[in-house]
Parts: structure tokens; C-alpha cells; sequence
């Protein structure tokens, strides 16, 4: 775990900051404000507090902001070693792992215009089961003049999701269809679709329902022929009472879901395991 041990505190305070206040508190009993948890907590460099933070990191992925990634192996895929620009801080069982990448920001400043750099540990995770290679990056969206005293805007990242996937991917990994595990959750009621992309025998057709209202209920029709159709990007409500996750997106013919908000529960974890243990 050298990135972080040998990291920077205001790498480990940044990488806290993607988890809520009230989760941070759990493990750190410290008060004050967010900020104010985060570096003590990052102040701590025994090795006893190190991996008690990649401990906190994996156990709280599921409420961070994230996209994920489901592919079908043959059941040969290895668990990656390392990932790019970064390395393996925790393993579980040898199906499971947690990785950081260290993401360098190019930040442009404004009155006066000047240029410099902002780095971030990335939280990456991966799972391998019998037939399924699941691949999580929490979503790094970050305003630059939170950190400075000026304004500043992203001109450009060292590595996007685009260059940590490549690195894990082997020949024998292909994006997941996982139509069956998405509207298995829709017939259930689970979910409901405002707004989807669905494809006809000749043409991909594309469904945004007025005023937030279902496809499943407001237009049966519609839903019916979306159930016997290869879906692509599709917006979902959660509609159970006790999930932390408002909505989220999918492309369930190749694999893909987002999650565009934070999880106050965790709740992202659960929707991932339904729709797999569904499909």
C-alpha cells in the first residue's frame, strides 16, 4: 500500500472527501467539519491507520459516484495485478480487489492566467466471478476552484477510465449483455424507465416520457415492446422505499450502468447484485 503510505496527506484527505461526512464519522471519531475529519484522518501515517483507510475505501464504494463495467470471461480472467499509474491496496479472497490510480489534473488558472497541477488517488475496483468480470471507477468530478483562490478550470487528466480499462482487459473478456438482468428488475417493479433507447428490427428507436411519468405504467405498449428488445442507453428510477439511489443509467447491451449521485447507503452495491444474480 506504498501509494498511500508514502502519499501525500492531502492525497489521502483528498481521496476521504469522496465519501459522506456521516460515513467518515463512523470509523473517525473526530469532529469538526468534513474537511477538518479528512486531514486528521489522512494525518495519520501508522500502518494500523493506512489500512484502516483502504479498508474504509472498499467497504463505502458503493456510495460513491461511479461507473461500472460487466463483462462475460470464460472463467480463465485473472484478477489484475496492478493498475495503471497506480497499484493493489487490498485483496479479498483472490476474487476481489481494490486499486488506486494517481490522476494528474492539468489545471488553468484565471486572473491571472497561469497553469499547474492537481493530483487525486482514483479508486478503482474489481470482481471476478464464475462467468463475470465486474469493473467499478468512481466518477472524480472535480471543481478546481475549491482548491484554489482563484477561478481554474480542467484542461486534461494524465488517465481516463478509457486507459485503466485497457489495462485489465484480456482476450477473452467481452462486454456482458445484461438486457435479462435490467428488465427482469423492471418487470418486478423494482425500477421504472423515464427515458430509454431501445432497438426495433430496423432502427434504434428512442422513448422520453413527459413529465417524469414511467414507460411502464403510462405506456404499456411502449414497455411491452421495450421488454422484447435489446436496450441501450436507458434512464431508471429506483422506486423502493428503503434504497439510498434516486436513479441511474444503463446500457444493459453492453454491459454498462452509472450511477450519477452519491449513495448515502451504500445502495449501489445491492442494485449491481440484483441485476447480475437476475441476468
Amino acid at each position: 500500500m506504498l501509494i498511500l503510505s508514502q502519499g501525500s496527506i492531502d492525497d489521502r484527505k483528498r481521496l476521504l472527501e469522496l465519501f459522506p461526512i456521516a460515513t467518515l464519522r463512523e470509523v473517525w471519531n473526530v469532529k469538526g467539519t468534513k474537511t477538518e475529519i479528512c486531514y486528521a484522518a489522512a494525518a495519520d501515517t501508522s500502518a494500523a491507520n493506512i489500512a484502516r483507510i483502504a479498508k474504509f475505501v472498499d467497504d463505502n464504494f458503493g456510495c460513491c459516484k461511479q461507473h461500472v463495467y460487466v463483462y462475460s470471461h470464460d472463467g480463465t480472467a485473472p484478477l489484475p495485478a496492478t493498475v495503471v499509474d497506480g497499484e493493489s491496496v487490498l485483496q479479498t479472497d483472490g476474487v476481489r480487489a481494490l486499486y488506486l490510480a494517481r490522476v494528474t489534473y492539468a489545471i488553468v488558472l484565471r486572473n491571472p492566467l497561469d497553469e499547474t497541477t492537481l493530483e487525486f488517488l482514483w479508486p478503482v475496483r474489481v470482481e471476478i466471478r464464475p462467468t463475470t468480470f465486474i469493473v467499478r471507477c468512481v466518477v472524480l468530478e472535480k471543481n478546481p476552484s475549491s482548491y484554489f483562490d482563484r477561478a481554474a478550470y480542467v484542461a486534461g487528466k494524465s488517465i481516463i477510465e478509457k486507459n485503466i480499462l485497457a489495462g485489465f482487459l484480456t482476450p477473452g473478456l467481452i462486454p456482458a449483455d445484461i438486457n435479462k438482468g435490467i428488465k427482469k428488475l423492471w418487470a418486478d417493479g423494482a425500477i421504472e424507465s423515464i427515458r430509454g433507447d431501445y432497438k426495433k428490427p430496423y432502427s434504434l428507436s428512442s422513448e422520453t416520457m413527459d413529465e417524469e411519468r414511467g414507460i411502464k405504467e403510462h405506456y404499456p405498449e411502449i414497455y411491452a415492446i421495450m421488454q422484447e428488445s435489446p436496450l441501450y442507453t436507458t434512464l431508471f428510477e429506483v422506486t423502493g422505499d428503503n434504497s439510498s439511489v434516486g436513479t441511474f443509467s444503463a446500457d444493459p447491451s453492453h454491459g454498462i450502468i452509472g450511477f450519477t449521485s452519491y449513495s448515502a447507503k451504500g445502495d449501489t452495491d445491492a442494485i449491481i447484485e440484483q441485476i447480475i444474480s437476475n441476468n
